[in-house]
């Protein structure tokens, strides 16, 4: 088999499908790709759901960030990694308060 140059159906770009991709697809009984890598990708993403991302300043260093829920409804505090790390290690219950030993 040679290489297959193939006109995407939804950008109408050319892409080309390798001889090995040919192969592969044919031993699994699947044809070959209509849209081109970067459609397919999009595609993939909007079955996921779409992810919103906000910007919003670490509330205890004023950095910015971005972060994936809206800072309008969140009640606790918002942190940068640092920040965050820092308050983790502060109030962790396991490391504050052990195990006793036996």
């Amino acid at each position: 088999m040679a290489n297959a140059t193939v006109t995407c159906t939804k950008c109408s770009k050319q892409f080309l499908v390798l001889d090995q991709e040919q192969q592969f697809l044919q031993e699994k009984g699947l044809p070959l790709p209509t849209m081109c890598p970067s459609c397919r990708q999009t595609r993939r993403l909007m079955l996921r759901g779409g992810r919103v991302l906000f910007k919003t300043k670490c509330q205890k260093c004023g950095n910015e960030i971005v972060v994936a829920y809206d800072p309008a409804t969140v009640t606790n505090p918002i942190f940068c990694k640092e920040d965050y790390e820092k308050y983790f290690q502060e109030n962790d219950p396991i490391i504050s308060d052990p195990l006793p030993e036996n």
